[in-house]
């Protein structure tokens, strides 16, 4: 089949199940509203007695790295917090994706929310498990990293002038960029050949080596290609941000919902790319089967 196909199909999949983004969405909105809250009142509280001249309608234009440098105890009553929400936003993401694979993989049925928590709560254990035994392979692609930028590195060194300096920084994010996307595809595989065929961890992992043997360069290239794509909205929609001002309401008000699109449309993105995989792995499998 043509690549024309595959991203069509995930494009389709991702679109036929829009209310899994809906979904995702609205508990993301949810969760920061609360993680927010009591970080805003603390911020506010501690920079009461400053004098900002200019009351804009968003009311802090400030860098907040700065803020908390310049007092270090402005957050210290929240460590522990904060360190607790680490821990829960990390084992939500994993309960998420557990519902966002289960659904995007069930052939035929349509998603609800029941059934979107339902297979949150079913794969969550296996998609924990394969997190887990994902954490050696980032000390490959931290590896591999090192050794593929280690000629760009040398180059900069050497460099008399601020132009190689540069562009070996572009290339260093770029090699960062297309060594995720390939360590990133291998996990996505992974679950999804827990979920279809139902097997262990290790054994997923093995299966998802066995396939990417014979299949990695062309789903590699499918899923860069659809990345691109993403990519080319993904800017379209932020120079739009550009054409409205935050100082008057209306402007103020669209910057809000362009900020909303962005979200859905990453989270739509997400299906797309877990739509194109599985509908390639798929049929890869069948005609190897065959």
């Amino acid at each position: 089949m043509s690549s024309g196909h595959y991203l069509k199909s995930g494009f389709n999949q991702a679109i036929s199940k829009l209310r899994l983004s809906i979904y995702l969405w609205l508990i993301i909105i949810i969760i920061s509203l609360i993680i927010i809250a009591p970080i805003s009142f603390q911020i506010r509280t501690n920079l009461r007695h400053l004098d900002l001249p200019q009351k804009a309608l968003m009311p802090f234009e400030l860098n907040l790295l700065e803020i908390i440098l310049a007092n270090q105890s402005l957050l210290s009553s929240y460590a522990v917090f904060f360190m607790v929400i680490l821990l829960f936003s990390g084992l939500l993401s994993v309960f998420l994706n557990a519902g966002l694979f289960g659904q995007m993989l069930s052939q035929g049925k349509r998603p609800s929310f029941q059934n979107f928590l339902s297979d949150g709560c079913r794969h969550f254990w296996q998609f924990l498990l394969s997190l887990i035994v994902f954490i050696p392979c980032l000390l490959i692609f931290f590896l591999l990293f090192k050794l593929l930028s280690a000629p760009l590195n040398l180059w900069s060194a050497r460099a008399v002038t601020e132009w190689p300096v540069i562009f070996a920084g572009l290339l260093r994010g770029l090699v960062l960029a297309l060594l995720w996307s390939a360590f990133k595809l291998c996990l996505d595989l992974v679950r999804i050949i827990m979920i279809t065929e139902s097997k262990k961890v290790i054994a997923a992992y093995f299966s998802a080596l066995n396939f990417f043997k014979r299949h990695f360069l062309r789903l590699w290239g499918l899923y860069l290609l659809l990345g691109l794509v993403v990519i080319l909205i993904s800017v379209i929609l932020l120079l739009l941000n550009k054409l409205f001002s935050s100082v008057q309401p209306v402007g103020l008000l669209m910057l809000i919902l362009l900020g909303q699109a962005f979200i859905l449309f990453r989270l739509l993105a997400r299906q797309a790319f877990i739509g194109l995989e599985f509908s390639y792995y798929s049929v890869k499998k069948e005609s190897s089967d065959d």
